[in-house]
């Protein structure tokens, strides 16, 4: 097994900024993104989180956030490479958002019969009981500058997956995100 990649903080990186928490809603009937069909084929779910990753490094560093990745490299799932790949990122970028003024970022996977499971764990505040109960409903947001879009179309990716996503405050506190796709998981025998 690959041992987890971090990503480091440069000392001193400081860029937090406050914003006012803000909920938005909309009605629920409303269609806020059509996804497209599953084009579905074989994805490396570590290289697509490495990439992911990778376009945020800068963001991880402003805002001291150590982030590790502890997914096996042989680790893949019969998907839709785009739409995994958007997916993870509003994961990322929500977690990232969370934490200000630093914190950890850990993204897990386990491959099992029923399928992946991916987890984007963050250190941040985590959430209430009222962002646990909405946190995939369309137009929900407690950020002042979102849409409240990002989940609800991760919730879409899942399910267009024949899975799902939920969401909860980790015991050490911030919040954990588990996407799982039904879709042909597995781990390559080495």
């Amino acid at each position: 097994m690959d041992r987890p990649k971090i990503y480091s903080p440069s000392p001193g990186d400081d860029s937090s900024s406050n914003r006012a928490p803000r909920k938005q809603t909309q009605p629920n009937n409303v269609l806020p993104m059509h996804v497209r069909q599953a084009q579905l084929a074989w994805v490396d779910i570590r290289q697509v989180v490495d990439e992911v990753c990778g376009q945020l490094d800068q963001k991880f560093r402003a805002a001291a956030i150590e982030t590790t990745i502890d997914i096996p490299a042989e680790s893949g799932a019969l998907a839709d490479r785009d739409m995994l790949r958007q997916a993870i990122t509003h994961l990322v970028t929500n977690a990232l958002e969370a934490m200000p003024r630093g914190g950890r970022l850990v993204i897990t996977s386990y491959c099992g019969q029923r399928g992946l499971e991916l987890e984007v764990a963050d250190s941040g505040h985590g959430l209430s009981a009222d962002g646990l109960r909405r946190a995939f409903e369309p137009f929900y947001t407690t950020k002042g500058d979102g849409a409240g879009l990002g989940l609800a179309y991760v919730r879409r990716v899942a399910e267009a997956h024949g899975g799902d996503v939920v969401a909860m405050n980790c015991p050490e506190g911030g919040a954990a995100f588990t996407l799982r796709l039904a879709s042909g998981a597995r781990r390559l025998a080495a």
